[in-house]
């Protein structure tokens, strides 16, 4: 009875320290879940805010290589000497056959000017005025491009028109229609010095968790610190799981007293499982071969209760062996003769099981 209250006592010191490592470890856990939720937020944030960095940059290439390209389609030719004013005029002049066009110089919308060559800003006028823009092209060439910054990007592409005199101006759409609202809006720009082309981006990005940069440290680290937790959880789980059984296996109840480790008591009778003996009124006999392999079995198996087929494997014996049943026979009979039942009220019985099997139980009887 005493050693009954040790272990128990032993088991709650050690179930109590089991559920405090739980603790520390979910602690941990959820620390590292919750700073590998934050590093990753964090990273995607600024992962998006690159993402349109380089989208912006890469529109201004776009627009130039497409400026090119639709003039070059007209077949004009084209020169240009002179190079650039060196002193910056506040206000810009153009002829047109209805007379000289002035327009003031603005700051914020100089900003935002896609094309900063006075050229190349020409060049997009002379579209505009010969009514041939494609700002298709010009979606395709900036999409291509943005397919090898960031994946599962979308953009689209409007381009206003005004016309200068009395002449009316034009819209142009390409890409995603649905993406043409603020939520989506990268900016607004302007494709010539006279801001007559104003060219509004829209642009989806992906979520932050597809911007995010994995491979950074914080990330990393953050992740390996909850995949250990994880893993010494699934351990501790398996290992808490499998002692679970050995205690169920050990556990004291009407038939079997766990004494200690590998020890039992059985009605008059102790079993040393590790020394393979039977102990009665101070008397050890050896236990071994199929009798030793049988009582092992009968106690750590639920109720007690072996079928005869589990005999039959337990002793190693073909099933299909003519002669099985007369050997079970024996084979029980001779461990109930080293059970000494008569004086250690240790009986082993045939019966059956809740699922209908034929066998046998080990119990012990009432005195």
């Amino acid at each position: 009875m005493i050693c009954v209250l040790l272990q128990n006592k032993e088991l709650i010191y050690k179930m109590k320290h089991y559920r405090q490592i739980l603790y520390a470890l979910g602690g941990i856990l959820l620390l590292a879940l919750g700073m590998l939720a934050f590093q990753v937020y964090e990273s995607g944030v600024e992962g998006r805010r690159v993402c349109k960095q380089k989208a912006e940059a890469s529109l201004k290439s776009a627009t130039e290589l497409w400026v090119n390209r639709e003039f070059d389609k007209l077949g004009i030719p084209y020169s240009f000497s002179g190079g650039e004013e060196k002193v910056k005029s506040k206000k810009r002049r153009m002829v047109l056959a209805e007379g000289e066009m002035v327009v003031a110089v603005d700051s914020i919308k100089e900003r935002k000017r896609l094309i900063s060559s006075w050229v190349l800003s020409s060049k997009a006028r002379i579209l505009l005025l010969f009514d041939t823009l494609s700002v298709d092209l010009l979606n395709e060439l900036w999409q291509k491009d943005i397919d090898g910054i960031q994946l599962y990007c979308t953009s689209a592409l409007v381009l206003q028109s005004e016309l200068p005199g009395d002449r009316n101006g034009k819209r142009f759409m390409a890409g995603d229609s649905t993406l043409t609202t603020d939520k989506f809006k990268l900016g607004t720009y302007y494709l010539d010095d006279m801001y007559f082309l104003e060219l509004t981006a829209y642009l989806s990005v992906p979520s932050p968790w597809f911007c995010a940069d994995w491979r950074k440290n914080g990330i990393i680290a953050c992740f390996t610190i909850a995949a250990l937790c994880l893993c010494v959880f699934i351990l501790l789980f398996l290992h808490n799981r499998k002692k679970e059984d050995n205690d169920e296996a050990n556990s004291s109840d009407d038939v079997v007293l766990y004494i200690s480790e590998k020890k039992y008591k059985i009605g008059g009778v102790i079993f040393d499982e590790e020394a393979c003996t039977l102990t009665f009124e101070d008397k050890v006999v050896n236990c071994t071969g199929q009798a030793y392999k049988l009582l092992s079995a009968f106690i750590h198996t639920k109720n007690h209760f072996l079928s005869n087929d589990r005999v039959v494997a337990i002793c190693g014996w073909c099933p299909q062996h003519t002669g099985i049943d007369g050997k079970r026979r024996v084979t029980i009979s001779h461990l109930r003769t080293f059970l000494d039942s008569e004086k250690s009220h240790v009986k082993i019985e045939s019966g059956k099981n809740k699922q209908n099997e034929l066998g046998f139980y080990l119990f012990v009887e009432k005195r």
